[in-house]
Formats: structure tokens, C-alpha cells, sequence
């Protein structure tokens, strides 16, 4: 705290107790108090009460202050007298002066005075207004002020020495708080940070282990996949289990959006999903159960979803596409064709009904599935990798292993981005029959 001298005039007892009560009262209130706000409030609320003023208020300048709230108005409690921040052009005007000058502004009747020209006719309660500017090391951070709501009060040149002896103390205490406090907040926002990021990880973790970590096989069928999300949680996620009967069940699913939301309602879909699709229901109607949960949580979000069942022994894939990116069936002697039997996304339609399809699979035979975040991964030209790109790849993946392929078309999407951030969740799922050698 600075230590100005108390060059009150030694006639006027009074005000030389004040300002020694000031003093005193101001080292308590720092000791008891680690926050800018209080610190505040009470220089205020003690110079209005000290210079027996209508309003009293202090206005930080600093930009950094401003951008934190720092700035508090308090008027003594008496009846009849409003409080509140002061108009634009009487705060420009006023802390413009003190900027200019450097020095205390004593104003019987702003509105009237001749230095501000601009302020005739502004509707404002600040009459009478004595403001001195706040200093530390020569640079002013600020304005205390004290006014009066009437004008023709004559500030007195004691009262100048007084308010001018309250600022220079407590510029100094005022910066103090407010580094410290701009440090706690940096600490506070630090922490918040860490914790946010390991909820997330742990997050992440969870959604992780939901989607299956290593190759299914059942009779000469394989299938394998891979989900990278955007963020540590997305809204991408696949599935595959067998179930009796022989049939090798799989999905591929996409909610719009990413984070949290999409992840929460994935997480749902997941469920839902393990729930109908037990093969006891065909491929449609399993579907259609799911839109409808997924409608019913009226989360505002969709869902594209592509489910098949595949017979191990025959080779039957039975499927329905929920809006979902085609899977992309390669025939072993080279065609490719689109999976393209379905209905909606889910979730657009509660009642909405979903068509099934029949599609014969053979040994050499392969299907892929993918999701948007790969065709529309883009370039720093905001260029699409593009399905084209992605079916050509898919055409000369040949007999690539499809553990393999998978890493291959990642690594071949990130290439093409380039230094263009991943914007969207990336899955790439793998169903195959190899021929045996």
C-alpha cells in the first residue's frame, strides 16, 4: 500500500481523522479479503459515506479489468437517490479529463461546466461531480469519484487533499487485488481445464470400449473396424456379434454433430441396437424399433445407421441403410457395387418404415463400410477426398489383409488433408471372405 502524505489542512481535525481511519480501515480490509470485488465495494461505499456524497464509484480503465467486470457503483443508503453506472458521455467525458490532465476533476454542475460543451441536455443524475484519478507508478488505472445528484455543491480544497490522499492509497491496494485476482482466475480456469480434459479421456476411454476391439470370425468370414473421433468423444460408432441361427449381425452408425451430445446419444443407439437386433426380428423391423427410440429422445439430432445380418453358411446378407454413406460391396473378380436398400435417417420420422435387401456374398468378396468423416475429409483448398477416391482405393485394395486396408485408407485420408485439422469422426469397417490359400 502507498503511504501518501496526509497534507490536510491540520484546522480541519476532522478530515485528517478521516483519512487516518481510512488508512487504517483499508489495511483490514485487504488483510480480511482476497478478492477484487469487496475491495471495491468497500472504497467506495467508505469515500461516499467520508465526503458525505449522494453516489460514489470507482471506474477501472485498464482493459484487462474491463473485460473482467471490474467496475462498481454503491451510493449511501438514503432515500430518494438512484445508483447505477453513469451515462456514456458522462463517464468518456470525465475519464477523458483525468486522462488528459492527470489531475483531479471539481465540478459543481457538469452539465453546465464549460470544459464539456458535449454534455448540455444529457439526461443524468451526476451533477456535482469530484473525481481524482487512480495512479500506479504515474500510470492512471482508474477513477474514484464522488457526486451529487443536484448541482451547486462547491468542492472545497480539504476535500480535494482528502479524496486525492483516499485514491493514492488505494490505487496501489486495487492493482494488487487485481493481479491476484487475475491470477486466481488463471489458476481457476487451469484446473477447470485439467479437469475437463481428463472427464474427457475418461470419456473417451468409455466410448472406446464400446465399439469391439479385435477382428470377428465365424466359418470363413472375417470383419474388423476402426473409429478415430474428431474430438476424444464423437458421434461415429460400429458393432459387430454373432448371434444363433449361424448369422454374423454388423453396423456401422453416424449421429449429426460431435461431442458430448453426439457421443450421449450414440452411447443410446448402441443399446438399442444390441437390444432388437437379436435375430429374432427381421433386419427391417429390427431397424425401425431403433428409429423409433431414437425419435422418442428428442435429442434435435439424426442418425445414419446401416445394419446387416449375414448368413456364414450361404452367404445371405440381409440389410437395411437408415441414410447411411452406401457400403461399397467388391466382388472378387473386380466389380463394386452399392448397398443402397434403406429408408431415413433415424430418428427424422417416428413411424417412418425401413425397405430390407438381398444380396448374395461369395469367398474373395468384400464389403466396406465407412462413414462421412472419410469421403468429406477435407484439404486446406477445402477439397473433398471424395467417394470416387475412396472407391478407387477400394477397387485396387485387392488382397490386402483388411486390418491392412483400413490403416491404408487413414493414412491415405490424413495425406490428402494435409495441414487441414480433422474435422468430422472417421469409421472404416471391413467384412471379408479370403480366399483360402
Amino acid at each position: 500500500m502507498s503511504r501518501e502524505v496526509l497534507q490536510v489542512d491540520a484546522a480541519d481535525p476532522q478530515r485528517l481523522l478521516a483519512a487516518l481511519q481510512f488508512l487504517s480501515e483499508l489495511g483490514e480490509v485487504v488483510a480480511s479479503n482476497t478478492e477484487l470485488q469487496p475491495i471495491l465495494d468497500w472504497i467506495v461505499s467508505k469515500t461516499t459515506g467520508m465526503m458525505a456524497a449522494d453516489e460514489g464509484s470507482i471506474r477501472l480503465i485498464d482493459p484487462d479489468v474491463a473485460q473482467s467486470g471490474g467496475r462498481t457503483f454503491i451510493r449511501r443508503e438514503q432515500a430518494g437517490h438512484a445508483s447505477g453506472s453513469w451515462p456514456r458521455p458522462v463517464a468518456l467525458s470525465v475519464t477523458g479529463f483525468l486522462l488528459q490532465h492527470g489531475d483531479y476533476l471539481a465540478s459543481p454542475d457538469l452539465l453546465a461546466d464549460e470544459r464539456f460543451p458535449g454534455l448540455r441536455g444529457v439526461e443524468t443524475r451526476v451533477r456535482s461531480v469530484l473525481a481524482v484519478p487512480l495512479k500506479v507508478e504515474n500510470r492512471i488505472t482508474g477513477v474514484l469519484a464522488v457526486t451529487q445528484d443536484r448541482p451547486g455543491r462547491q468542492w472545497s480544497g480539504a476535500e480535494v487533499q482528502l479524496l486525492s490522499i483516499v485514491a493514492g492509497n488505494s490505487a496501489g491496494v486495487i492493482e494488487q487485488a487485481r493481479l491476484r485476482a487475475g491470477a486466481l482466475e488463471k489458476q481457476r480456469l487451469e484446473e477447470e481445464r485439467q479437469r475437463l480434459e481428463r472427464e474427457l479421456k475418461t470419456a473417451g476411454d468409455i466410448q472406446a470400449s464400446l465399439v469391439p476391439r479385435r477382428p470377428l470370425r465365424a466359418g470363413g468370414w472375417e470383419i474388423t473396424g476402426r473409429v478415430v473421433p474428431a474430438r476424444q468423444v464423437g458421434g461415429d460408432s460400429f458393432d459387430y456379434f454373432a448371434v444363433e441361427g449361424g448369422r454374423l449381425c454388423f453396423a456401422i452408425a453416424d449421429v449429426s454433430g460431435k461431442g458430448f451430445p453426439a457421443a450421449l446419444l450414440m452411447a443410446n443407439v448402441q443399446a438399442t441396437l444390441r437390444a432388437y437386433c437379436d435375430g429374432r426380428q427381421v433386419v427391417a423391423e429390427a431397424v425401425r424399433h431403433i428409429n423409433q427410440s431414437v425419435a422418442r429422445a428428442e435429442s434435435g439430432k439424426f442418425v445414419t445407421l446401416f445394419y446387416g445380418e449375414l448368413e456364414v453358411d450361404s452367404g445371405q446378407l440381409r440389410y437395411t441403410n437408415a441414410g447411411h454413406n452406401y457400403p461399397l460391396l467388391r466382388r472378387a473378380d473386380g466389380p463394386i457395387e452399392e448397398l443402397r436398400e434403406g429408408g431415413l435417417p433415424l430418428g427424422l420420422i417416428e413411424d417412418a418404415d425401413y425397405q430390407q435387401g438381398l444380396v448374395s456374398l461369395a469367398t474373395g468378396d468384400a464389403l466396406l463400410l465407412y462413414s462421412d468423416g472419410i469421403s468429406e475429409a477435407t484439404d486446406l483448398r477445402n477439397q473433398e477426398f471424395g467417394e470416387e477416391r475412396l472407391s478407387a482405393l477400394w477397387k485396387a485394395g485387392g488382397a490386402r489383409p483388411s486390418a491392412q486396408f483400413i490403416e491404408q485408407v487413414l493414412g491415405e485420408v490424413e495425406r490428402f488433408r494435409g495441414a487441414a485439422p480433422q474435422s468430422d469422426d472417421m469409421t472404416v469397417v471391413v467384412l471379408s471372405a479370403p480366399p483360402a490359400p
